[in-house]
C-alpha cells in the first residue's frame, strides 16, 4: 500500500502552517502542503532529509505524492463556481507538465523512479490514468464501471499499478507500464463485458 498523507502543524521559517505530508517510497523525500495559520495563500515545501529544498506558492491544493527522486505530482481544486482539478508534475525546476481535468481527482500515485504518474477521477465519470512524466504523454485510461477508485500504488517491483477501490488491502486491477490492464480480481472480471470474458477465456485455454 502506498503511503498515507497526514494531516499535521508544522513551523517552516518561523511561520506555522497547517499541512498535509506525505513521503517519498524510500523516505529520504518529504512532500508538504498547506495553509499559514495566519494567512490565507497555500505553499508547497520538498523538503529532503529534514531539509526544505523548495518552497512555492500554490493554489487550493488537496492531494499530492512524491518519488524517491523527488519528483512531485500534486492535485490543486478549484474555487466554489467551478468544477474540475488540475495535476502538475515537477521536480527541482519548473513544472514539467500540468494537466487539467473538467472532474474531480483523486490522490495521485507516481512510481519510485519517478517517471509515470497515475491519477484517478471521480464518478460519475471514473477512470485511471497512466502519464509518461517524461514525455507528458497520456499512456492510457480505463474506464472503471460502478466502482469509484480510491487507492493508486505502484507495486511488483514498480512494474505495475495497482487499483484499489475500498479500504481493503485486495486490487481491483493492475495495470502494467504500457497502460495495460494485466490482471483483475473476480469483482472486476464480472463487470467486463461478456464478449470479453469468453475471449480471455479463450486465451487462457490456448496459452
Amino acid at each position: 500500500m502506498p503511503n498515507e498523507p497526514i494531516d499535521e502543524t508544522r513551523q517552516v521559517d518561523g511561520q506555522e502552517y497547517y499541512c498535509r505530508t506525505v513521503e517519498s517510497p524510500n523516505g529520504t523525500w518529504t512532500l508538504a502542503f498547506g495553509r499559514p495559520t495566519s494567512g490565507s495563500e497555500s505553499r508547497l515545501f520538498r523538503i529532503q532529509n529534514g531539509r526544505i529544498v523548495d518552497d512555492r506558492p500554490i493554489t487550493r491544493p488537496t492531494n499530492g505524492a512524491i518519488a524517491d527522486d523527488g519528483t512531485v505530482a500534486v492535485v490543486s481544486g478549484t474555487d466554489s463556481t467551478e468544477i474540475g482539478s488540475t495535476l502538475e508534475v515537477f521536480g527541482s525546476g519548473e513544472p514539467v507538465f500540468s494537466r487539467r481535468f473538467d472532474t474531480t481527482l483523486g490522490r495521485p500515485a507516481i512510481r519510485p523512479d519517478g517517471d509515470l504518474v497515475a491519477i484517478a477521477t471521480r464518478p460519475p465519470a471514473s477512470t485511471v490514468s497512466l502519464l509518461d512524466v517524461f514525455s507528458s504523454e497520456l499512456r492510457a485510461t480505463h474506464a472503471v464501471r460502478g466502482r469509484t477508485p480510491r487507492v493508486l500504488g505502484f507495486h511488483g517491483d514498480d512494474r505495475y499499478l495497482y487499483v484499489g477501490i475500498g479500504s481493503g488491502k485486495e486490487p481491483y486491477f493492475g495495470i502494467d507500464a504500457d497502460g495495460d490492464i494485466v490482471w483483475g480480481c473476480d469483482r472486476y472480471q464480472a463487470t467486463r463485458p461478456l464478449r470479453d470474458r469468453v475471449e480471455s477465456a479463450f486465451e487462457t485455454l490456448r496459452s
